[in-house]
């Protein structure tokens, strides 16, 4: 669900091996797909279990093999918000559900201004010209702190730096630099089950395809029935599809 670039190095003895994460996600697609294959709310069912096994299998890493020095991420540090994040259907419809019951109509409308500001400006850019763009994610909240949290793309669980000021050097030109070094472990096991849960959708029978965060909730937002249309393999999440990813991973 990533790109080779993206990969980080794990310790030699480490006891999580690509082999383990190719199982997780073979793992995760099994258990999911009979969720996606429901229809709508079925999928965001797959996406909370997804979320909540990524957190389990993290937590367990943190014991057998636990970051060389502390995490640095804290609410209201949102320097690696600008990102492109990529989701896959489930999570998406997720989001919208989780805003759409959390926010009220005025706070709804106000919210998908930001998300169609934001995508206007940054749909279809390529990773490295979305950091260069300095475009924060609309779902920040007035603290710096993320909206949802609680329901977040697995992609962003997965990035857990060790510093927060190599993450603020960083963003502030991020151009010809490496990312601030991450916990690897943390990082390859929210990937996999990722790569789960976008396997899954294909083996329901609905795309998996890994979409732009924006763009694809820009479309959920504005279409109360992207769910439905998604789950009848109707291609309500095209212009949301990732081209750099599928450029980089379809032959």
């Amino acid at each position: 669900m990533t790109d080779e670039r993206r990969s980080l190095p794990l310790a030699s003895t480490s006891r999580y091996t690509p082999e383990v994460f190719v199982a997780i996600a073979e793992g995760e697609a099994q258990a999911l797909a009979p969720r996606v294959a429901e229809g709508p709310e079925g999928a965001i069912e797959a996406a909370r279990i997804a979320s909540e096994r990524a957190e389990g299998l993290t937590g367990a890493a943190r014991t057998h093999e636990p970051p060389e020095t502390p995490i640095a991420c804290r609410r209201g540090c949102s320097t690696c918000c600008q990102a492109k994040v990529l989701v896959v259907a489930p999570e998406v419809l997720r989001i919208a559900a989780h805003l759409r019951a959390t926010r009220s109509p005025e706070e709804l409308a106000t919210l998908l201004g930001r998300v169609q500001e934001v995508d206007a400006r940054t749909r279809g850019l390529a990773r490295d010209a979305r950091a260069e763009a300095r475009v924060p994610c609309p779902l920040l909240d007035a603290d710096g702190g993320c909206g949802v949290h609680e329901v977040r793309p697995l992609v962003c669980r997965s990035w857990t730096s060790y510093d927060a000021g190599a993450c603020e050097q960083y963003w502030e030109a991020p151009a010809g630099k490496l990312t601030p070094p991450q916990w690897p472990v943390g990082y390859e096991l929210a990937q996999a089950v990722l790569a789960g849960l976008g396997k899954a959708c294909f083996d329901a029978g609905r795309d998996g395809t890994p979409l732009e965060l924006i763009a694809a909730l820009r479309i959920t937002l504005e279409r109360p029935t992207a769910g439905e249309r998604w789950h009848k393999r109707l291609p309500v999440f095209s212009a949301a599809k990732d081209a750099e990813w599928i450029a980089a991973n379809v032959r």
